[in-house]
């Protein structure tokens, strides 16, 4: 065994310096030569000896209960408890009414009974015949001695009852003749009223009770520690091996229509591991899965679980009904309006100034509905002009036709819909172009401090009024052949552009990849809603890179099916605060064309924007249409007419001087052109025109734009 050394009493053994360094050694900590097989030197944390002010205060500077408890902290929290106890009690009450004359009818079978019941019951306390077999058995096998001793304490007893039992069946006879005979009718239906449910009561049998049970089994499992630990450890997550592993930040408390309980896991557990195995979670409370919500804490870290039990199933809570359903107003650039619930029935928000929208889920999953709530409440505000073009023709979007401006709706799966979506995209680039310096200039002149369309601008020049566009199936434009890469490229410089401009874009799609959902466009797009999806990659598409192991869980809901919604509206909501789930209000076509008639009434009789039909078509393109062949260049007092020609509806106002106007915004200026007035004539003229390698090298220069801008989002994805 080597020698004990006690290591207090070595020297530091200094090291020889290096070539190049010093020739002194300053120790950074402490140095000694160890033996092997001896200890290794002292703990570096030794033991306090002290307490100070701060060990004190650090106890009590963390988190705190709150003294008001948090179901009481909100409207909504409030509402919900007190909408609870009227529903329960309701239910409890009308149950036992309409079950009243069976109650009547047991009560008069047992009441009886009862009586007889109390009577023997007296009758054997008064002669104290409980100790009848005590005595018998004394005296059957022959013990004098204690069957005397057994009888003398009877006669004890029947002798000191018989004081109480004689005077109090005297003053019971006394009573009932006074109560009979003398006591007015209501004195007598009050004892009735008392007596006969008590004499009842006593005469029951214990498996028929009088009053029958409201609910079979517990519709709300009350929250306990160990319930919740039990429920966790089902979970079989690594890391947790005992119920002692698991402990809690707060008492398990009521948080609106359910109870909260905020655990805090071992060490190394993130809250996600538990979130993932949701569905053993549920089988270890017992509950259906859409009772239990587990989720992370905002502003705790990742081993802080929170699990909300509800009182019942979600999804067949009643839902709050809109707000803006039957009045109130909106204003686009300040307000916030109620778009629906989270699972605890408070309300959550919506805003749209310097936004943009994704609505992203399966067939069934209501993503339209939810995005067409937004629509709703963004015409209340009578300053906005929707454009709303439903790409699969089921017509959710057909009552927004009234406000809409002539071109800028649209319903169907057919190209003729497409095209005039691509051209309403078109003219939305195009009112990118014209806004731009219209904010600036308006900014210049302190309606703004920002260049930004705030509403002081919007009224002042109605060319600022907010554009709320929304496209349902927009992957039917973004995946076409025809149309695909233009509406990409379109699509991804307005949602960089129009931010500050005074356009929100509300996009919807049922089919979730990177071709159908370009990283270009949905990266840029501030508020994303996925709701339903089937697996992880779609969750991540919509709501951005790491938000299904953040805990999002849009694929634990349950599409719509024949017998009924079930989860419809449902979805995780990334943007504005911690992704977390939300259900929209359900407003109902009949409901919807209700809101656009309110709508409509606040812009009393004023038109929509008028879009000239013009700016809804490929000018470029319609020119080059109409080019005969061997001219290189065609005044325009020849083109106008073709282009009548072409389309009436779109070219029929159409002047030289507004093609004029028209093509230099589509980057071709007219120019003078000298050319013989025609084919059979020697004279010469000169008037403005158009020439045929301008035209062509504009509409190579935008197909190379659009081209390099598809390339440029795919290199993105």
């Amino acid at each position: 065994m080597p020698e004990q050394i006690d290591l207090d009493e070595l020297e530091p053994v200094v090291p020889a310096p290096r070539p190049g360094e010093p020739d002194y050694y300053e120790p950074r900590g402490e140095q000694v030569a160890i033996t092997p097989g001896t200890d290794t030197g002292k703990p570096v944390d030794l033991p306090r000896t002290s307490t100070t002010f701060a060990d004190v205060s650090s106890r009590y500077s963390g988190p705190r209960k709150p003294i008001v408890p948090a179901t009481l902290r909100s409207k909504a929290g409030r509402h919900a408890m007190v909408q609870w106890a009227l529903a329960f009690a309701g239910y409890t009450l009308a149950y036992h009414v309409t079950r009243s004359p069976k109650y009547l009818a047991k009560t008069a079978v047992f009441a009886p009974w009862g009586a007889l019941r109390l009577s023997g019951k007296a009758i054997h306390w008064t002669f104290d015949l409980e100790g009848f077999g005590i005595r018998q058995d004394a005296a059957s096998r022959n013990n004098v001695q204690d069957y005397l001793a057994l009888s003398r304490q009877r006669d004890r007893r029947v002798g000191a009852r018989a004081w109480l039992a004689v005077p109090g069946v005297l003053l019971l006879v006394v009573l009932a003749l006074l109560l009979v005979f003398v006591a007015p009718w209501w004195a007598q239906a009050l004892a009735a009223a008392v007596l006969v449910p008590l004499f009842a009561y006593a005469g029951q049998p214990i498996d028929a009770p009088i009053v029958d049970r409201v609910f079979t089994a517990d519709r709300f499992v009350r929250l306990t520690a160990t319930l919740t630990r039990q429920a966790i450890l089902a979970c079989n997550v690594k890391g947790i091996k005992e119920p002692k592993d698991i402990k809690f930040l707060f008492d398990i408390s009521l948080a609106g229509p359910g109870h909260e309980a905020l655990v805090l896991l071992p060490a190394g557990v993130l809250a996600t591991d538990v979130i993932d195995e949701r569905d053993r979670l549920a089988s270890g409370f017992r509950l259906p899965k859409t009772q239990v919500w587990p989720a992370t804490v905002p502003g705790e870290h990742p081993g802080v679980l929170s699990i909300w039990i509800a009182q019942k199933p979600v999804s067949s809570m009643k839902a709050p009904a809109w707000p803006l359903l039957e009045s109130g107003t909106f204003d686009y650039f300040t307000d916030k309006f109620v778009y629906g619930h989270d699972e605890r029935m408070r309300p959550v928000y919506y805003s749209l100034a310097e936004k943009n929208s994704l609505f992203g889920g399966i067939p069934g999953s209501g993503k339209t509905l939810a995005a067409r709530l937004v629509m709703l409440a963004a015409i209340l505000d009578p300053l906005v002009v929707p454009l709303a073009f439903d790409l699969k023709g089921s017509g959710d979007l057909d009552c927004f036709e009234p406000l809409c401006p002539d071109g800028l709706h649209g319903s169907g799966a057919d190209e003729g819909t497409k095209a005039a979506a691509m051209a309403a995209l078109e003219w939305l680039l195009t009112e990118c172009d014209e806004r731009a310096p219209l904010v600036r200039k308006y900014a210049a002149q302190g309606m703004n401090t920002a260049n930004k369309v705030n509403r002081r601008m919007a009224e002042h020049d109605a060319r600022l009024r907010p554009l709320v566009a929304f496209f349902d199936e927009i992957q039917e434009l973004i995946t076409d052949p025809t149309h695909g890469k233009r509406a990409k490229f379109l699509l991804t410089s307005i949602v960089k552009r129009d931010r500050a401009l005074g356009i929100h874009l509300i996009l919807a799609s049922q089919r979730i990849d990177k071709e159908s959902i370009p990283k270009g466009i949905s990266s840029n797009m501030a508020l994303r809603t996925c709701l339903a999806v089937t697996s992880h990659t779609e969750v991540n598409l919509v709501l951005g890179t790491g938000a299904y192991s953040a805990g999002a869980r849009p694929t634990e809901f349950e599409t719509g099916d024949s017998t009924g919604p079930k989860d419809s509206g449902w979805g995780y909501h990334a943007g504005d605060g911690p992704i977390r789930p939300r259900r929209s209000s359900f407003v109902d076509n009949p409901a919807a064309e209700r809101v656009v008639q309110r709508a409509l009434e606040m812009r009393q009789g004023d038109k929509p924007v008028e879009v000239p039909r013009i700016a809804l078509r490929n000018l470029l393109a319609d020119v080059r249409q109409v080019w005969f062949e061997g001219e290189e260049a065609i005044w325009s007092e020849l083109i106008v007419p073709r282009l009548k020609h072409l389309d009436r509806d779109a070219y029929g106002d159409l002047t030289v001087e507004v093609f004029g106007a028209w093509m230099a915004r589509a980057g071709v200026k007219t120019e003078s052109i000298n050319r013989r007035i025609d084919s059979s004539s020697t004279k010469r003229a000169t008037r403005a025109g158009v020439k045929l390698a301008a035209l062509e090298a504009r509409i190579a220069e935008k197909t190379a734009e659009t081209i390099a801008s598809t390339d440029l989002a795919e290199v993105e994805d």
